[in-house]
């Protein structure tokens, strides 16, 4: 059952969205934060490379962009994309590079994406990088554990994703049999999200995340090369500040699972037309509530856009004031 307040809540949260953000940030008649260089730089993906069927090189970039998104700030993240050079982003993110560099290295980890997860150690000690297999030897690992300016292992990453798409196809010939199938777009979704959370440190989030970019049309116009094979309205992102907005609004009975927040979500977007917001979205979209929650909560992003509420001195109640970051 749906409790009066929580949809009273989300539509004065939807209300606030379609205001202050949708149309002036993101959505129709924008760039999406991944292909303007002057949010993210040389990670920029052109905008004409989404328009009809983009190639693996261009697909694997937009999966490392999103990747960087794990565990720390939107702002700090697209700061350092913009900081980084052509070279480092093509170190990071050029399928044709990585593929070289590991084809010249003796390291036998790189000969399988499962034995790779385990069989590579590479590490992190403040500013030295290395690894017990090949003591002393660059690789393209160590490299992007440099660039990523994280933890040691998260240079894995972009290894692990070149490794599954030479052996499955990830970002090629496997996505597309998965897109051209005749299973329902929900099943395609689900398929593709499977196969990217085999990448090392890539869960459900990051794998929901990328799949959605390339198939939700409200958030991205002429520029979801997915849609309608998959249809992204109806994926839901969980991240932090979406998932303890779900935990307030479902007085913490909606579980913690990934799923069980997931379902929640969507069950609420049923309640709720969006078309009475903005005539140009689906009038069903999970994926847009989510992005409202996405917004309201996020107080780094509202300080980055200016938003009137962050220089507000008094408590106002005309959103929800229990989840707004400046209440």
């Amino acid at each position: 059952m749906r409790s009066r307040t929580t949809q009273a809540r989300l539509s004065r949260i939807l209300n606030w969205y379609f205001q202050r953000i949708y149309r002036i940030h993101e959505g129709p008649g924008l760039l999406p934060w991944y292909c303007d260089p002057a949010r993210v730089g040389h990670f920029a993906l052109a905008p004409e490379r989404l328009c009809s069927t983009p190639s693996a090189e261009d697909l694997f970039k937009l999966f490392i962009a999103m990747t960087m998104f794990q565990a720390l700030r939107d702002a700090v993240i697209v700061q350092r994309q913009r900081a980084m050079t052509r070279d480092q982003v093509l170190d990071l993110s050029s399928l044709r590079r990585l593929s070289r560099a590991v084809s010249v290295h003796q390291c036998r980890a790189f000969e399988d994406p499962q034995y790779f997860a385990n069989a590579c150690n590479v590490f992190k000690h403040g500013a030295r990088i290395d690894c017990s297999r090949h003591p002393g030897w660059s690789c393209p690992v160590k490299r992007a554990t440099e660039l990523y300016h994280r933890m040691g292992d998260m240079g894995k990453l972009p290894i692990s994703s070149l490794l599954y798409q030479r052996h499955e196809g990830l970002f090629g010939t496997g996505l597309r049999i998965i897109l051209s199938n005749s299973s329902t777009p929900e099943q395609r979704a689900t398929k593709v999200i499977q196969q990217l959370s085999q990448v090392f440190r890539v869960g459900t989030k990051l794998a929901t995340m990328w799949t959605s970019a390339l198939s939700t049309p409200s958030l991205a116009p002429g520029l979801t090369p997915f849609f309608p094979a998959i249809q992204g309205d109806e994926l839901v992102v969980i991240d932090t500040n979406v998932s303890q907005s779900i935990r307030f609004l479902g007085n913490a009975k909606t579980g913690v699972s990934y799923q069980a927040q997931a379902t929640w979500l969507d069950y609420q977007a049923q309640g709720i037309d969006l078309k009475a917001f903005d005539s140009g979205v689906a009038s069903y979209s999970p994926r847009m509530v989510q992005q409202a929650l996405y917004w309201y909560r996020s107080k780094s992003n509202r300080v980055a856009i200016a938003d009137p509420c962050a220089s507000k001195q008094t408590r106002c109640n005309t959103c929800c004031p229990e989840l707004c970051p400046f209440a």
